[in-house]
């Protein structure tokens, strides 16, 4: 017979962090596209070419895109997102990156080297009682910024 699945702690928050695009971002982009489409007719690589035009493109409409608003749960068999449950079994390690207003997020590590780490963002969430539900878990160790989130800052993703 299944568990019951118990909701110790839940909050709302966006899915990521969202900074607003003014033109400035978007003709910045456009004039890294033309210098790399440069550097590729100079190259004479059409290849190249059209990879830069495809993914100028992508993070054209990516920067657009606005979240949708989540609901993130600590139940008593894993964290839930919406309708998503990750086992804490296959969680390693989490740690809370808290320093407002720059840092308000809960990162997850996983057991599976390819699975990718999880960010969640914790908005107005009590960071203490996130902890004091997850230390019953999971190990608690500090997780590095990786390259990806330093891009991603930089860039106002």
């Amino acid at each position: 017979m299944p568990q019951e699945i118990k909701t110790s702690f839940s909050w709302h928050a966006p899915e990521y962090v969202y900074h607003e695009k003014d033109g400035r971002w978007y003709a910045i982009l456009g004039i890294i596209t033309l210098l790399l489409l440069g550097i590729a007719f100079f190259l004479n690589n059409f290849l190249f070419g059209i990879l830069i035009i495809v993914a100028s493109f992508a993070l054209a409409l990516y920067g657009a895109k606005r979240p949708k608003i989540v609901t993130f749960s600590l139940t008593t068999q894993g964290i839930r997102i919406d309708d998503r449950l990750y086992p804490y079994e296959n969680i390693r390690s989490f740690w809370l990156h808290y320093d407002p207003p720059a840092f308000k997020e809960l990162s997850i590590v996983f057991r599976k080297t390819i699975m990718p780490r999880l960010t969640l963002p914790l908005e107005d969430a009590d960071p203490n009682e996130i902890r004091e539900i997850l230390i019953k878990y999971v190990s608690e160790k500090p997780h590095d910024q990786t390259l990806s989130d330093t891009l991603s800052r930089v860039l106002r993703f």
